[in-house]
């Protein structure tokens, strides 16, 4: 009639952040904006750092080899210029400038 919870299957068990990764993509968020002339607030920052973290973990073969998305980070960069650039070219379709 009860369920023995010691039985019971738990599913894939949730991932976690990497903090050294996170670190890092954190740094080239801050690094590239810089570069191309854009000042972020706070808040802006984080929301970019965690969208390019979860767009390094979605590239990745497997998202729990650091080594791996360490190796990424340049794709990652690569990617963001593009996209900065493309919003600045485009005025109204992407990140506005501070």
């Amino acid at each position: 009639m009860f369920a023995d919870p010691s039985k019971a299957t738990a599913g894939p068990k949730p991932r976690g952040i990497d903090p050294a990764v996170f670190r890092q993509v954190g740094r080239l968020v801050m690094r590239v904006h810089k570069e191309e002339g854009i000042k972020l607030p706070t808040d802006a920052v984080l929301d970019e750092q965690a969208d390019a973290y979860n767009a390094l973990l979605a590239r990745a073969e497997d998202p729990s080899d650091t080594d791996e998305l360490m190796a990424l980070l340049a794709w990652l960069e690569a990617r963001l210029k593009k996209r900065l650039r493309a919003a600045a070219e485009e005025p109204g379709t992407g990140k506005r400038q501070a």
